[in-house]
This record gives structure tokens, C-alpha cells and sequence, in this order.
């Protein structure tokens, strides 16, 4: 049943954003959802709506711009009688045709486009938005708002009711309070969580530590700000997973104490997907050889909020962890269709779920690469796609990016290990191998001494590794191929295997 409602909601959600399931890139060289011919079989609901995402002009406020944004979107979706585009699909749309109401419009299929921006007037901040026909860009409402800081809390509520209005009609007598709950009184703790979801939207160590800085200062003002907390337990998840350091906490005590928080937050909001979600991978880590509760919180984080493309993303790395490749590939797919353009979810599919599939994980890096060149961590996924696809020499273009990209990193160094043993530069992999002596933090410094025949001192360090979540996943990749019906990598193997996983 979990799984046919699980194709129910991606066949929905890709009928909004068309995109061959399975396809790693379009015809035009793009990431899926790959354009079709117009077809559409009428015209769009009456009461469909997508919420562009507001300007700055100052990028000081950029964070208030997509904060706003994002309570909008939230809000309004939380209104039955109005449809709302997912924002990973809005901002697709809109990079494709910016400025472009009706090509924006058609390309989402909707009926109306809400468009904003955020600007500093004196100790005041003014705040345009509109209501506009997307067939003919004119105005169907807008207004002109001046608050103080203090008074934005109350403005995204305001929005909402005006634009849920003239989209959906009348609210009926069941929806009153809907758009009135607040989710904080204190205008101060709710600046803070706009500034928190700003920095951690970055994904990277700097961007989350300050991310858990203003979610902690948000809940200090206000110690019932579930919203707040729920993401700062996030924020823990995603350092855990990225091997982040924050200030004031060892990497192997994030997974422990990111649950103390989102219990916290849960005890506050059990309503709360974000704290599930939170959950979900924070058990994974705090509990890799069980995993118990990770998979029942990933669930009751999407059934609380099935647009979640965040939710869906984690929730397929861990099926992917356990083996459950099929169930893997169809979450990281609903992520997709909610969020197009969301690079890692290509990686993981990638990395992951279609690792022994060498022409698809290709594909699939090459998609992430186009939509994040620059990444570090998107360069030497593809790099090993490459290298097990025959590619040496791109595998080797990638991983040496990669590499400047993050200098004197132990991941990518030991990417570029692999990738320099299999070109047969085993004299530089030596030496890139001999930077990190001992170290057993990263399942690939171990695959970087495979590849140079250390077998005896890969087989010493991973029996001496801390466990992760996806370490016996790792384990099953082709790095490690060479070590297949050894007893000791068996054993190993044997012994990290968590409970409810599939396949050998």
C-alpha cells in the first residue's frame, strides 16, 4: 500500500512538472523535467497559483525576500480550496523565463503568479506584491506594505488571506484560523529563523553553523518556536551527514544531540515534518546497525507534509543505505518532481542507487554537474561514475576539480587517489594516500588503499571504522570489488549490516 501510494503522489506531482521518470538528462543536454510539446488538455484550474520568489534589492535581504517567500507558499498550501506549486518547480520556471509572466505561467500551468520584493525604506521595510493573470500579466490584486521589523510577523498571514481570496473565493467557516496562526509572537525570534533558513539553504559548514547560531537565539526568545528548533535539529542532521563541525560539538556527538532537539521540537509541534524528518536521519546515525524509527519517521514526515522535497530526498538516501533500491529510486524521484533543480538528489541517485548501472550514473552525474558545476562534491561523484564507466581520463578531469575546488580535503584527495591508481599513477595516489595516515573517518580514504593494493591496511582501518549509516552500503560499491571473498572484508561486511537491509 506504501508503495502505490508512494507512485500515486509521483504521478501527481510529475504531471505538474513533466519528467521522464527515469531519464537522467533531456534531449537538450538539461536536467529532467525535460520539456514536452504543448499539450495540455485545457486550461489551467481556476484556482491554481504559483508564489515567485521575491527580490531584494539589497542582498542583506535576501533573506527576508525568501523567507517570505517561503511562509507564503507554506501558508497558502495550507489552504484547500487554492492550488500551489511546489517552490522547486516555481523556481525552475522562473530562471527559465525570468521577468516573463505568461511563459512562467504556462510552463507551471497555472492560473495566477504572486510576485514581490523586499526593500529598506528608512528604519521601515517596504514590501510590494501582486496578483497577477498569468495569460496576460495584468494585475488581479496588489498592495503596498510598510512595517516596521517588529510588524512582519503578521504580514505573510496578511498576504495569504488576500490572495487565497481572490484565487479561492470566500473561506468557508471550516478553514477559519488557518492563515491566522502564527507560528512565533516574538518578532525577534522570527528574524532569527529567517536568518537561520537562509544560512542553512547554503549547505556548507560555515552557512550550517550559523544556521544552528540564529535557530538557538530564536529559541531562546521564544522557547516555543517548534519551527525554530525543528530546523535547528535539521541543521545537526545535515552536519552529521557532511561531516560538519559546529563550534561547540564533536562531529560523532551531533547525531545524539540533534535528537535531544528534535525531541524537543516534537514535544512542542508533533505536527511538525520537518522535526520528523530531522528525526529520521538523525536516528540513522545515532543508531546505524538498527536504524529503528528512521524509516516511521521519514513517513509521518511526508504524510505531514507529502510536498516536502527535503523529506523525500532523505527518506530515499536511507532506502538507498539499506539496499532498497527500488524504494530509494521512486522518493529520490518525488524529490525531483518537487524540486527539479536540486543537484544532490542526481548525485545520490547516482552515487547510490544506480551505482552498478555505469551508463545511467553517468547520465544522472552529468545532470548534477550541469546544475552545480562548481561543486565540489558533485565533480567527484561524477568522477567515480566515470571511472567505473571507462571514462578514465574524465574521471580524472573531475577528480583533480574537485580537488582544487576543496583543497585538502580527505574526501577528494582520496577520490583522486582512486581515480590516479586506476590510470595507472600509483606513485601521486601513494602520495595524496600518505596525507591522511590512519585515518578511518571516510569509508573512501579505505578505498583509495584498495585501489593501490594496500589490502591489509584498508581491511585494518575499516575494522577499526566508526559505523556510519551508509557503511555497509559503501562497502557494496565497485571500490571495494576487489576485496569480494576475502574473509576479513566479509566479516566486516556481515558485521555493519543493519537490520531490514537488502541484498548480499
Amino acid at each position: 500500500m506504501v508503495q502505490s501510494t508512494r507512485l500515486a503522489l509521483l504521478i501527481a506531482l510529475a504531471s505538474a512538472a513533466p519528467a521522464a521518470p527515469l531519464a537522467a538528462q533531456c534531449a537538450d543536454g538539461s536536467p529532467p523535467p525535460c520539456a514536452r510539446p504543448a499539450t495540455r488538455s485545457g486550461p489551467p484550474a481556476a484556482n491554481s497559483v504559483a508564489i515567485l520568489f521575491f527580490d531584494a534589492r539589497d542582498t542583506a535581504d535576501a533573506y527576508l525576500a525568501e523567507g517570505l517567500t517561503e511562509d507564503l507558499t507554506s501558508l497558502l498550501g495550507s489552504v484547500a480550496r487554492v492550488q500551489v506549486k511546489s517552490p522547486g518547480v516555481v523556481r525552475r520556471a522562473q530562471r527559465a523565463s525570468p521577468g516573463d509572466a505568461p511563459a512562467i505561467a504556462r510552463a507551471l500551468g497555472v492560473r495566477y503568479l504572486v510576485d514581490g520584493n523586499v526593500r529598506r525604506v528608512g528604519t521601515r521595510i517596504r514590501v510590494s506584491t501582486r496578483l497577477v493573470n498569468g495569460a496576460t500579466a495584468v494585475a488581479a490584486w496588489g498592495d503596498v506594505f510598510d512595517r516596521t521589523p517588529d510588524e512582519l510577523l503578521a504580514l505573510p498571514s496578511l498576504i495569504a488571506r488576500e490572495v487565497a481570496l481572490h484565487v479561492g473565493g470566500p473561506a468557508p467557516s471550516s478553514e477559519a484560523g488557518v492563515l491566522g496562526t502564527l507560528r512565533t509572537r516574538s518578532p525577534a525570534a522570527y528574524d532569527h529563523y529567517l536568518r537561520g533558513n537562509f544560512f542553512l539553504a547554503l549547505r556548507s559548514p560555515e552557512g550550517t553553523a550559523r544556521a544552528v547560531a540564529e535557530y538557538r537565539e530564536a529559541e531562546r526568545l521564544d522557547s516555543g518556536f517548534a519551527a525554530a528548533i525543528g530546523r535547528a535539529a535539521y541543521a545537526h542532521a545535515i552536519a552529521r551527514g557532511n561531516y560538519y563541525r559546529l563550534p561547540d560539538a564533536p562531529i560523532e556527538s551531533l547525531a545524539v544531540r540533534g535528537l535531544v532537539v528534535a525531541d524537543r521540537a516534537l514535544r512542542r509541534d508533533s505536527t511538525s515534518s520537518d522535526a520528523w524528518m530531522a528525526r529520521g536521519y538523525l536516528v540513522a546515525f545515532a543508531y546505524p546497525l538498527t536504524m529503528e524509527g528512521s524509516v516511521a519517521a521519514f513517513q509521518r514526515s511526508i504524510a505531514l507534509d507529502p510536498k516536502n522535497a527535503e523529506a523525500h530526498h532523505q527518506y530515499g538516501a536511507v532506502l538507498s543505505w539499506l539496499g532498497r533500491d527500488d524504494e530509494a529510486n521512486l522518493e529520490l524521484h518525488l524529490a525531483l518532481a518537487l524540486d527539479p533543480d536540486r543537484a544532490i538528489t542526481f548525485d545520490d541517485l547516482a552515487a547510490w542507487t544506480h551505482v552498478r548501472d555505469t551508463a545511467l550514473a553517468v547520465a544522472l552525474a552529468d545532470s548534477a554537474v550541469a546544475l552545480e558545476p562548481g561543486s565540489a562534491f558533485s565533480r567527484r561523484w561524477r568522477a567515480l561514475a566515470r571511472l567505473w564507466g571507462g571514462d578514465v581520463r574524465g574521471a580524472r578531469e573531475d577528480a583533480e576539480l574537485a580537488t582544487r575546488l576543496q583543497p585538502g580535503d580527505i574526501v577528494m584527495e582520496s577520490v583522486l587517489a582512486i581515480v590516479l591508481a586506476h590510470a595507472g599513477d600509483g606513485s601521486r595516489a601513494r602520495a595524496l594516500i600518505a596525507h591522511w595516515p590512519g585515518r578511518t573517518d571516510h569509508w573512501l580514504s579505505m578505498a583509495a588503499l584498495v585501489a593501490v593494493g594496500d589490502t591489509a591496511d584498508a581491511l585494518d582501518r575499516l575494522e577499526r571504522a566508526p559505523n556510519v549509516p551508509y557503511l555497509w552500503a559503501a562497502l557494496r560499491r565497485p571500490e571495494f570489488d576487489a576485496l569480494h571473498g576475502n574473509p576479513r572484508y566479509e566479516r566486516v561486511l556481515a558485521a555493519l549490516r543493519p537490520a531490514g537491509a537488502v541484498g548480499p
